[in-house]
């Protein structure tokens, strides 16, 4: 009885030793194996975009660059500058935010805030000479992904700016297009394969 113990702890044991040091694939001796698919960053992405501001009554003209966080490009950061366009007047802000993207570089809702920046005359009085606020803005949207093939981005946005000093928030509905700095297509690896 002792022998069948000893030679059942044996068997299992030598068992055990060759499972754990047996290649669990055969991948490695396979010839003409692909690359293991890698995760590439999502680019970084410029734009253009119009619109009008509604707390002064006044079309609105930005641009901005989303730079994505995370590889996947889910969470992003954007800084903006617009130029609100009044009868004597032009007002000018600039917005830094981190936004969450429910579909990546494939485009969908977007939901985020951050700190804004506006530059213009407070008062009535024209000749009081500008000034520069500080606030914070809430943003949400929704962006899409290349349109027809083409690597142009379409987006719309509602933006609402709550600035410190001043009952002045003003809230921007704009539509706009982003461009990817660098391509989205096929990478070398997979083109090499053909």
């Amino acid at each position: 009885m002792t022998r069948t113990w000893f030679s059942m702890i044996t068997v299992t044991g030598i068992t055990m030793l060759v499972t754990l040091i047996t290649p669990c694939g055969v991948n490695g001796q396979r010839r003409g194996q692909e690359e293991a698919p890698s995760q590439r960053w999502s680019p970084i992405s410029i734009g253009i975009y119009v619109g009008y501001d509604n707390q002064p009554s006044g079309e609105v003209a930005g641009a901005q660059m989303r730079i994505p966080v995370l590889p996947s490009g889910t969470v992003e950061l954007i800084s903006g500058a617009n130029i609100t366009f009044l009868n004597q007047l032009k007002e000018y802000q600039f917005n830094l935010e981190a936004v969450y993207t429910t579909g990546a570089t494939t485009g969908g809702l977007y939901v985020g805030g951050g700190l804004a920046w506006r530059n213009t005359m407070f008062g009535s009085d024209l000749t009081a000479g500008r000034r520069t606020v500080r606030g914070y803005s809430i943003v949400t949207g929704l962006k899409t992904g290349g349109i027809a093939g083409t690597p142009f981005s379409p987006q719309l946005e509602i933006r609402w700016t709550f600035l410190k000093e001043t009952a002045l928030n003003p809230r921007v509905i704009s539509l706009g297009v982003n461009v990817p700095l660098w391509g989205t297509g096929p990478r070398r690896s997979d083109l090499s394969g053909r």
